[in-house]
């Protein structure tokens, strides 16, 4: 029997359903969250999130946002997401380049700047990994 989990990014619904089993990428690494699982509030870094329910996963891409686990239920908020399935390795990888070049550019620039920049490239490189993990995922 799985938990009620709800996923949401920029109050858009991304997954809504009972699931048994949900990997993340919190703030100290990947964490699993079976039913059961202790109460739980972390931020969540960029990454990709696996939900289990059935025989089924389902991937999804999700920029910075929080976990919220209760013990009966599992909500996921986030500032941007979307269906890894979805995902262009190709745009992403641009993505990457361009965030790379503007870092490149405001080497001089101020600490905030460079911060918010470290901070983008760190969402581009997630979007990338999970954008090339889908794309095996397909071949498979």
């Amino acid at each position: 029997m799985g938990v009620p989990t709800r996923l949401l990014a920029s109050q858009k619904p991304l997954f809504e359903g009972d699931c048994e089993f949900i990997v993340l990428r919190g703030a100290d690494g990947d964490l699993g969250v079976l039913p059961g699982h202790s109460p739980l509030l972390t931020w969540l870094k960029p990454g990709e999130v696996m939900v289990r329910h059935g025989e089924r996963e389902e991937y999804f891409f999700l920029a910075d946002g929080f976990l919220e686990v209760l013990p009966d239920r599992v909500s996921v908020l986030a500032v941007n997401g979307e269906n890894s399935a979805s995902l262009n390795p190709q745009e992403a990888e641009g993505m990457v380049k361009a965030v790379e070049a503007a870092v490149a550019r405001a080497v001089s620039s101020g600490e905030q700047e460079m911060l918010r920049l470290q901070s983008e490239l760190e969402v581009a490189m997630a979007r990338l990994e999970a954008a090339e993990r889908q794309r095996h995922r397909s071949r498979d």
